[in-house]
């Protein structure tokens, strides 16, 4: 009896062993699965709607990690292979819920990357922990959704790490008063109430500003309507300790654009979000693009690196991204591709397709996963612990204008600093 007891023992701590080197590699380990094996993933994204630029980048990037997954099992002779299949939502509530529905019954329970956005994913969010399906998005940043023990986990950090990065920003424009801009959707309202309660707490005054729904398209009326409190709060406290937040997607370029027609919008600071960052709306639209330069408007998102420089694996991710869309991803289209990654790390170690089983080690595998340079571990909400923030401004290239980094926001230490000139 003791020696079948020890030798269960060692058996027993050998398993561990196995299990935990397996967690610290960056790509998963194919084992001898019996015949041919698809993992099925699908990825819910606007591919020809308005909101398309992410969405066809985090493609691409799925894309890519799937075709290098498969190569590293072909390569150990192993019968598993990842497919993914895709759903165009045009950011649509309703639609996205279809779309999962369908996925769920295409046999589908895993979605990685998507959806788009915080409101779609609030939107399916039910359906996905009432049939035990598996989230693991790059796109949805609302502290609404930072929910312990459900079914969805974001690999990328949410808004109330962004509105740490701002706040540091306007201190250290030594801004007093705030007047915001933003969409009325469980995005918007969840970054706002971040920033509101933090811009106070540092004894400034946030003014009511104003609140808009998606399907705004009257920019003019407004920015004209933003003005009233912008105007107050300048005779108040002077121009140069008054900003505007911009709290938008991709009608950035229109509120840009309208703000050109009263001089005084020109005269204080303005502040955007990451549904901002690299957007084409704003470097398309001439007007939009100018003033953004003339205000230095600055919008953060989360980094890969820092405005300096991004880690070497990660810049050859995004290059061959660029190849794909002709853009230069964000890091949250960088995350997708860490996102199928990881899944192909977890199905390593359960061997079986459970959504269920890969939650329970999906934690622990992202702990120790640190493949572009930067640790994808999680908080107990299933998110993102802890990022950097690079915050990019619009500035003129020949032809044109472009997206520029500005400056860090690093996380550790709570600090900003400006990007080192060329």
């Amino acid at each position: 009896m003791k020696t079948n007891l020890i030798f269960r023992s060692i058996i027993f701590l050998a398993t561990i062993i196995v299990l935990s080197v397996s967690c610290r590699k960056h790509e998963p380990r194919p084992g001898p699965y019996p015949g041919l094996k698809e993992v099925k993933l699908g990825a819910i994204l606007d591919l020809t709607g308005d909101y398309s630029e992410e969405g066809l980048a985090g493609q691409a990037a799925i894309e890519l990690a799937i075709s290098d997954l498969n190569e590293r099992y072909a390569s150990v002779n192993s019968p598993v292979r990842f497919a993914c299949t895709y759903a165009d939502t045009h950011m649509d509530t309703i639609n996205t819920l279809i779309r999962a529905q369908e996925m769920y019954g295409q046999g589908i329970r895993l979605l990685v990357g998507g959806p788009g956005n915080s409101t779609e994913l609030n939107a399916i969010r039910n359906f996905i922990d009432a049939n035990r399906m598996l989230a693991l998005t790059c796109f949805s940043s609302s502290p609404a959704l930072a929910i312990p023990g459900d079914y969805i986990f974001r690999l990328i950090t949410d808004d109330f790490v962004q509105g740490r990065a701002l706040i540091r920003m306007m201190a250290a424009d030594s801004l007093k008063a705030l007047i915001p801009i933003l969409r009325k959707d469980t995005y918007g309202m969840g970054l706002y109430n971040t920033v509101k309660e933090r811009f106070e707490a540092m004894g400034g005054k946030v003014y009511m500003g104003v609140g808009y729904t998606p399907d705004a398209t009257d920019y003019n009326a407004l920015i004209a309507q933003a003005a009233g409190d912008i105007g107050n709060a300048i005779a108040v406290y002077g121009a140069d300790k008054v900003g505007v937040i911009l709290i938008s997607y991709q009608e950035a370029g229109g509120f840009l654009q309208a703000a050109t027609a009263i001089p005084d919008l020109a005269s204080v600071k303005w502040y955007g979000c990451d549904a901002n960052v690299q957007k084409s709306s704003v470097t398309e639209n001439i007007d939009a693009a100018q003033f953004a330069f003339n205000v230095r408007f600055l919008a953060p998102i989360m980094a890969i690196g820092t405005a300096d420089s991004m880690p070497s694996t990660a810049r050859k991710i995004a290059g061959r991204i660029k190849v794909v869309t002709g853009k230069d991803p964000d890091a949250y289209a960088l995350s997708a591709y860490d996102a199928v990654m990881i899944y192909g790390q977890c199905y390593d170690i359960v061997q079986r397709y459970d959504a269920t089983a890969i939650q329970s080690v999906l934690s622990s595998v992202c702990a120790s996963y640190n493949y572009m340079g930067i640790s994808r571990a999680l908080n107990e909400a299933g998110d993102l612990a802890a990022a950097n923030y690079i915050f990019w401004t619009v500035v003129p290239s020949t032809p044109g204008w472009v997206w520029e980094s500005y400056s860090t926001w690093f996380s550790d230490g709570d600090y900003i600093k400006v990007k080192s000139k060329k």
